[in-house]
């Protein structure tokens, strides 16, 4: 985990306690997870906006006569 962290995300955690770097490591793995959700989200959200918007350009559209 350590050496994770000192490669890809916090180059200055030589010499920190393992406890620390645990955390560390947690809390980036936390943030990325945090950070998938708002984008999926948002995409959820623009994909429902646009229904929303197709939805509403159909009902302004003349009914079709009964037959």
């Amino acid at each position: 985990m350590r050496k994770w962290i000192e490669d890809l995300r916090c180059p200055n955690v030589k010499g920190l306690p393992d406890d620390v770097v645990y955390i560390l490591h947690h809390s980036l793995v936390d943030i990325v997870r945090m950070r998938r959700s708002i984008e999926c989200t948002n995409k959820i959200l623009e994909l429902s906006m646009q229904a929303a918007a197709e939805s509403c350009e159909l009902l302004k559209r003349p009914a079709l006569s009964r037959l």
